[in-house]
């Protein structure tokens, strides 16, 4: 079975539209287009988000990657791709340009244009909302993106939201690598832990050793040493770490290229009244 929907038509548009598709809240949401809804020419991925609560859609690796980024971030209470666009809007965004409106392979059907992400930031009382598009370099030299951009672009300006542009060439490889790396220490469903409640009681524990500052050996060292105290499986400690950090309970330095090498005194210990570098600088 080919991938995709397979021929898009207004009949097929309204039955989205009637199935909740490119709405919701919260959890709740569900993207415009998902994964298995296009035959995409790069990859894509399903990624469960434990700060969403729902599986994130990212239609490409440079969106994957955004994404990473900006759940790390904790700016945004809400997040939501693949957000389609008021058809009618755009329509006539396109026509004032001057710009053919995209529309569905094969037909003349306008397209329902998205954008790639919509972050919703809570600040006191006041909801800021700022749009996301991903790109490769390659997209810049492509006519038909450069028009779907400068609609886009239109779009938000005219509702006052801010909309960024990022390109694959510009994101923080390294700090995605390492994102990913703590992403692996937050505990899955199937997660065995030596006992319930384990790895919770060893992260406040640790944590402790951290706002002491008695440990200056590298992190690699300081958690096969715990893990040796503590009568844990190798690697449980570091799996630990990455839950802190994940947590940002604890904070380092994201851009460096191994985490398990850096001192214990030079990672950041949250505490309630703010943060603070470990003792023993």
């Amino acid at each position: 079975m080919s991938k995709g929907i397979q021929k898009w038509s207004e009949e097929v548009i309204a039955q989205r539209l009637a199935a909740g598709f490119g709405a919701g809240d919260g959890p709740n949401y569900k993207p415009w287009v998902g994964v298995h809804d296009i035959a995409s020419a790069g990859r894509t991925h399903r990624v469960w988000s434990p700060i969403y609560q729902r599986t994130i859609h990212c239609l490409s690796d440079v969106e994957f990657r955004t994404f990473i980024l900006l759940e790390a971030s904790r700016k945004f209470s809400q997040l939501y791709e693949g957000f389609p666009l008021d058809r009618k809007v755009t329509q006539e965004i396109a026509a004032a340009l001057q710009i053919a409106h995209p529309s569905y392979p094969g037909t003349r059907i306008p397209a329902v244009m998205t954008v790639d992400f919509i972050g919703v930031e809570q600040t006191g009382r006041q909801t800021l909302v700022t749009a996301f598009d991903c790109k490769t370099t390659g997209d810049a030299e492509d006519e038909r993106v450069i028009a779907k951009l400068e609609i886009t672009r239109a779009y938000f300006a005219g509702r006052g939201v801010a909309h960024h542009l990022v390109f694959d060439s510009q994101l923080p490889q390294q700090k995605i690598k390492n994102l990913e790396w703590i992403r692996g220490g937050v505990l899955k469903e199937n997660g065995v832990e030596p006992y319930d409640g384990c790895f919770r009681e060893k992260a406040d524990q640790m944590f402790h050793d951290f706002t002491q500052g008695s440990f200056t050996c590298p992190l690699r060292e300081y958690c096969e040493a715990f893990d040796r105290r503590h009568g844990l499986r190798s690697g449980d400690a570091l799996y630990i770490v990455r839950e802190l950090l994940w947590d940002h309970r604890l904070m380092c330095n994201l851009n460096h290229p191994n985490i398990p090498a850096l001192p214990l005194n030079s990672f950041i210990v949250k505490r309630e009244q703010g943060a603070q570098r470990a003792v023993g600088e």
